[in-house]
């Protein structure tokens, strides 16, 4: 029997290639593979409960993509995990932002030089710690503050400050130093505007721990703000003026306290005021005869003693007082003789402020 066709013989055809066996669809294995649990989501979720944000976030993120392609279990740990970076992220944020605001804070108070003028951060009230970053300002232009030095809180024996004292003590310690602080920072009062007072910063607990140990003592304007420098120290003004002011400011002070008391203070402070103030007069009366004097202060000068000699003996009569009566009636007849006229002349003499809030003249 012939065979048409191709020609070829049988057994020289080429043989057909033969087929894989097919693969046949366990619908086990697959359940198994869902069923599984993500070990990336595992290990998302443990790292962004530790903090370990790098290893949180890379686990996480893998998690989600092999959860898409297998259907595995742990979707909800995978976010929970990514969830729980994104707070660790916030948290340090917040904790960096507070600790650098707090340091920047104690950092501006400290870098202030003495007779620097700023505008003081704005404060609910009279707050006695630092609110805010300081911009500092030429003193010819309006504010409100001038750095008048630091205070230092009293230090333990060997330099060692100990821990945080409170706000309540540091308080205390400004409202007894900064006065004193400020004094000798403008030696003549009357030269301050009547609305400028001593104020101060005191650090807080975590300031502290930074170093930060001394109060900020400012002179701050309450209502006008200023447009000159305060500062007035030996640094500022000449030899004749620096004599004159320590030898009158303490009769000056306590004298504007007596008048204070006198409107109706108790009669146990006035008296105390009154000791103080009878010896303060015979040390003035002292130092204003030690001369020479410029020549144009001298007639002036020569007044002002007399005067302050003719009251000398009625201050110490009124220091010697043993009723309330007595005493008030002494003290009178004492700053009956405390003329103002004579010690303006001086002042003029010497160009020194002769109004409340009047600068050094050419200042």
């Amino acid at each position: 029997m012939h065979t048409e066709g191709t020609g070829l013989e049988p057994a020289d055809r080429p043989e057909r290639p033969r087929s894989r066996p097919p693969v046949e669809w366990d619908p086990d294995l697959d359940r198994d593979r869902r069923d599984e649990l993500s070990g990336f989501a595992v290990a998302s979720l443990v790292f962004g409960l530790i903090g370990g944000l790098l290893f949180s976030l890379v686990f996480g993120v893998a998690a989600l993509a092999k959860i898409k392609q297998t259907g595995q279990r742990g979707k909800g740990l995978a976010v929970a995990g990514l969830v729980l970076t994104g707070v660790w992220l916030v948290v340090i944020a917040l904790v960096y932002g507070v600790n650098r605001y707090v340091a920047h804070r104690a950092q501006d108070m400290v870098s202030l030089q003495i007779g620097q003028c700023f505008d003081p951060p704005a404060a609910d009230g009279d707050d006695a710690f630092v609110p805010g970053p300081i911009t500092t300002l030429p003193c010819t232009q309006p504010h409100r503050a001038e750095m008048a030095g630091w205070l230092s809180f009293a230090e333990r024996p060997g330099g060692d400050v100990g821990g945080y004292p409170g706000a309540a003590a540091l308080v205390q310690r400004a409202e007894t130093g900064c006065p004193l602080l400020t004094r000798n920072h403008v030696l003549d009062p009357l030269s301050l505007p009547p609305d400028v007072h001593p104020r101060w910063y005191v650090p807080r607990d975590s300031e502290w721990v930074r170093g930060s140990h001394d109060i900020t003592c400012l002179l701050v304007a309450d209502r006008s703000p200023l447009s000159r420098p305060l500062r007035e120290n030996a640094a500022v003004v000449n030899a004749d003026q620096l004599r004159f002011l320590l030898a009158i400011r303490d009769c000056a002070e306590l004298t504007t306290r007596i008048d204070a008391l006198r409107a109706g203070g108790p009669s146990a402070d006035l008296g105390k005021a009154t000791k103080e103030i009878a010896l303060s007069w015979s040390n003035m009366e002292l130092e204003l005869r030690v001369g020479p004097w410029p020549s144009a202060a001298q007639p002036a000068m020569d007044q002002l003693i007399a005067d302050v000699a003719a009251a000398r003996p009625l201050w110490q009569e009124a220091a010697a007082a043993t009723g309330d009566d007595d005493l008030r009636v002494r003290v009178q007849r004492a700053r009956q003789l405390s003329s103002p006229e004579h010690i303006l002349a001086v002042r003029r003499a010497l160009r020194l402020s002769t109004t409340q809030g009047e600068p050094l003249p050419g200042s």
